[in-house]
């Protein structure tokens, strides 16, 4: 029986109890959580509150909704003690932090793992069928007003580097701003040693859609990610379903030989890494600040 605990906000802390209820072997043992809930939904939130450190100490694995709530110094506490963590937002730390962090789970043998929304997407599980470099990948996103930098650049970063496996070798960065206007375009480019690239255009304007194309040795897959419509090599195809819920299928991994390699601190790491030269770049290069 897996001991679980959840850390956030009471909304998400409800979605994922409705997603957990009924999956065998787990046990949900607690809340701590942040925020309010009207009716009709706060009704039914029946799991006891405790407070972080209980918590922790109760739980076998955590869920994370705010990561927040346990740095600096209970995060450490909870993978010193074995304390599986699987966090939906991306933690505010540092590169040095981070392999901190990655010392003691490492040490520890506990499984942090950070994740990855644009992995569940339908197109990733055609990639994880059909992946090979070298690769080029485009994605191309219209927002209406420009995103939150940190959490928009690390999502990406993030994404490109589980796909790649390594860190970039090249870094470029550039931006265009037409004076008084809210026009905007931004471009990301890393270059990887095996010939890859990932490249990141962001356009700001009034209506949303993201693009996605892919050309890999045999294949070029361009997808319109708002609509879900696909072609592979100018015919059209129907994408894989997307994925059960990530948390479930972690967690049905656990006790087993793989869930340890469940982790990704380590990419979160070459991400943080990344980060920090793609920020430098856009400040010194882009209207982005």
């Amino acid at each position: 029986m897996i001991k679980i605990g959840l850390i956030g906000n009471l909304g998400s802390i409800v979605t994922h109890i409705g997603q957990l209820k009924n999956i065998k072997n787990i046990q949900l043992v607690g809340k701590s959580s942040v925020g309010m809930m009207e009716e009709p939904q706060g009704k039914y939130l029946t799991l006891p509150e405790f407070n972080r450190t209980e918590l922790v100490e109760s739980s076998d694995f955590l869920i994370v909704e705010n990561s927040n709530l346990l740095l600096p110094d209970l995060i450490k506490v909870a993978i010193k003690s074995n304390k599986h963590l699987y966090i939906t937002d991306y933690p505010l730390i540092s590169p040095e932090q981070c392999m901190e962090l990655l010392k003691l789970a490492d040490e520890a043998k506990t499984m942090v793992h950070i994740c990855n929304y644009p992995g569940s997407e339908s197109f990733t599980n055609w990639l994880n069928e059909n992946w090979k470099e070298p690769a080029y990948l485009n994605l191309f996103e219209t927002l209406p007003t420009l995103p939150d930098k940190l959490t928009y650049l690390t999502k990406y970063l993030l994404f490109a580097l589980s796909l790649f496996k390594s860190a970039p070798q090249k870094i470029r960065v550039s931006g265009i701003h037409q004076p008084d206007s809210d026009y905007y375009f931004i471009n990301v480019r890393l270059d990887f040693p095996s010939y890859s690239t990932f490249n990141l255009e962001m356009l700001i304007q009034p209506n949303n859609s993201r693009n996605i194309k892919i050309a890999m040795p045999g294949k070029f897959l361009s997808c319109d990610l708002t609509s879900a419509k696909a072609t592979l090599n100018q015919k059209e195809i129907t994408l894989p379903s997307s994925r059960l819920n990530p948390v479930v299928e972690l967690l049905q991994k656990h006790g087993t030989d793989n869930f340890i390699s469940e982790s990704n601190l380590n990419l979160y790491y070459i991400t943080l890494l990344a980060l920090r030269d793609v920020l430098r770049k856009i400040e010194l290069f882009t209207p982005w600040k």
